[in-house]
């Protein structure tokens, strides 16, 4: 049984079972280009419009019903949009025609005059356009992407914020094993260094022990050194718990101080170029004296 689907200014557009007779007196030629037309009118339309107009929705709803027993449930209790989605699957299978018919006017064949169309923000026509093709389409859903997109100034701050948070707890866990991976990609730098200072501590003290700087003393500088007393770096104390490292901001950049089995300084890496050496560069320790330091490659080979 056939059932309007919807009217517009052009045509009156309706449903019949694709097993019905439809268009009896046209020559095939023309019975196949109407059902084409009617699947690009159908291709053109989009399902969430459809859905929020409850007179078509209705009138889906009845065709359904009243044509294909095994949607009796979808017909009464479906959403609105599963209703057109499944017709519009159904015309797309060919199982529903969509056939585009003259409007039939009483009182003769001429129609009648339209009234005029009301300016509404400047717009004259309010019908849907009848076929929009995939790349028109497609176009238009790129556009409304870019007009929408998060600024990239965005998209960096929230990536450097993952990466640094990421980068400092991977330093917290292997110190030794992370601190070449992340100074090669340039990490180091660009985020600095996580606060080494109390890294070890739980492992050797049970957690409950003070800092490896819990003992230090307060710094005193004097001009000349005196020998075999325990040397103070950039801050850092001589003595720390074994294995430990410990660190300090002299300049722009973090120093790092990594303590033997004994407590004493083993190495000394310095990441800020100054006192004659490049950037970065190591200081060995050997007892209580640490050498002019060297160049060294944080790469892990």
């Amino acid at each position: 049984m056939a059932k309007e689907l919807k009217t517009d200014a052009w045509y009156r557009y309706m449903l019949y079972r694709g097993d019905e007779r439809y268009m009896t007196f046209d020559p095939e030629e023309k019975r196949k280009d109407a059902v084409e037309a009617g699947k690009k009118f159908m291709a053109s339309a989009y399902a969430d419009v459809w859905a929020k107009d409850g007179a078509l929705v209705q009138r889906a709803r009845v065709f359904l019903g009243e044509n294909f027993h095994w949607h009796e449930r979808l017909a009464k209790e479906g959403t609105d949009l599963d209703v057109v989605k499944t017709l519009m699957d159904m015309v797309r299978g060919g199982s529903v025609v969509v056939i585009p018919e003259k409007p039939v006017f009483s009182g003769g064949g001429a129609r009648p005059p339209l009234k005029a169309a009301a300016s509404f923000w400047g717009v004259e026509n309010y019908d849907p356009p009848r076929y929009a093709s995939v790349q028109e389409r497609y176009l238009a859903q790129i556009e409304e992407l870019q007009a929408n997109e998060t600024p990239w100034a965005e998209i960096e701050a929230m990536n450097d914020s993952i990466n640094q948070k990421f980068m400092h707890a991977a330093v917290l866990v292997d110190p030794l094993g992370m601190l070449p991976v992340f100074a090669r990609a340039g990490w180091i730098s660009k985020y600095g260094l996580a606060d080494l200072s109390h890294w070890g501590e739980d492992e050797l003290a049970g957690g409950g022990a003070s800092t490896p700087l819990g003992d230090a003393q307060a710094i005193e500088y004097n001009e000349v050194l005196p020998v075999g007393e325990p040397e103070q770096v950039a801050g850092m104390p001589f003595h720390g718990a074994p294995g430990s490292w410990a660190s300090s901001m002299p300049g722009t950049m973090q120093q790092l101080r990594q303590y033997g089995l004994n407590g004493t300084p083993l190495t000394d890496i310095d990441f800020e170029a100054h006192h004659g050496n490049a950037n970065p560069h190591a200081h060995n320790w050997d007892g209580y004296d640490r050498d002019e330091g060297a160049p060294v490659s944080l790469l892990p080979w």
